[in-house]
């Protein structure tokens, strides 16, 4: 296969790492180029499927950290990379689709999308954990102002400080269009911070933000907060999936991509994202971790 540039500063970004040097090589006789989102969970995921595959023998190089979804999807179109892991809802949300809080349904609608777009990405089956945004406020800030759901706070909103992902007030399942049809949030400032991490959560537990946006599966959640009840539905079904390009896809790779999945409980996706976070494990040795209890390795 022809490798073009990647987008956007993504070649510059990624981490390659070969392993499994000796062993099968995908279509073309290359190793097969796994990317990776921008966050520790998402790392730990692409870094998961690889490693199996690479158990298995299929020749693997990843390209960590590449950035958000829309990098890492237009990289995969592209040829830049083969595959990568990401999740369902978020994905067909970008690709102009309408996720759901039912998995299936919401496997199926990305499924149609991905073979409307004629780019030749197939998917594996989706694993059971789920990692969605979560907007995240202290016990404190929650008695002040009496919030249980999001409508709670969308009224006081214009009073409250808003802190999270760069690209949030673009994202239909962050601050984007979607969601202000939903509850029509007019915080009297948005943070532009990082991706469900450390300064998102600091900045929650300093006072510095009111309200911060955090992944359910694979942030570290501060104890003394109370997550909000999204009581209009925003968020979908958003379970890990791992997207390959057709043309270096196998029946062998689908296998073994969705006997991962099949283990990828929220559990031990949780456990995965949490080392990295909290224990500074790489994200690889997580995934190896993962893979060994699961008798993938």
């Amino acid at each position: 296969m022809r490798r073009r540039g990647l987008t956007l500063g993504a070649m510059m970004m990624g981490v390659a790492m070969m392993m499994a040097t000796g062993s099968t090589a995908v279509a073309g006789g290359e190793a097969l180029v796994i990317g990776s989102k921008d966050f520790p969970g998402a790392i730990a995921l692409s870094q998961a499927y690889g490693q199996a595959l690479a158990a298995k023998n299929v020749g693997v190089e990843f390209q960590d950290n590449i950035g958000p979804t829309e990098v890492v999807i237009e990289a995969l179109e592209n040829g830049d990379i083969d595959a990568y892991a990401e999740y369902q809802g978020t994905l067909l949300g970008i690709l102009g689709g309408t996720p759901t809080g039912d998995s299936a349904e919401t496997y199926a609608a990305l499924q149609d999308a991905l073979e409307a777009r004629n780019t030749g990405i197939v998917a594996s089956k989706p694993a059971p954990a789920v990692d969605v945004n979560g907007f995240y406020v202290l016990k404190s800030t929650a008695k002040k102002y009496k919030l249980k759901t999001l409508s709670d706070l969308a009224d006081v909103s214009d009073e409250l400080v808003f802190g999270g992902p760069p690209e949030c007030e673009e994202r239909d399942l962050c601050l984007g269009a979607v969601s202000q049809d939903l509850y029509g949030f007019q915080f009297s400032e948005v943070k532009k911070l990082d991706v469900g991490g450390p300064i998102t959560v600091a900045a929650l537990e300093d006072g510095d933000i009111d309200v911060g946006l955090l992944f359910t599966g694979s942030s570290v959640i501060p104890k003394k907060t109370v997550l909000l009840e999204d009581d209009q539905g925003l968020q979908p079904a958003d379970n890990p999936l791992f997207l390959i390009r057709e043309d270096a896809s196998s029946k062998k790779i689908l296998k073994v991509a969705n006997a991962v999945s099949a283990k990828l409980t929220l559990a031990a996706y949780n456990k995965m994202s949490l080392d990295i976070s909290e224990k500074l494990v790489d994200p690889a040795d997580a995934a190896a971790a993962f893979l060994k209890k699961a008798k993938l390795d």
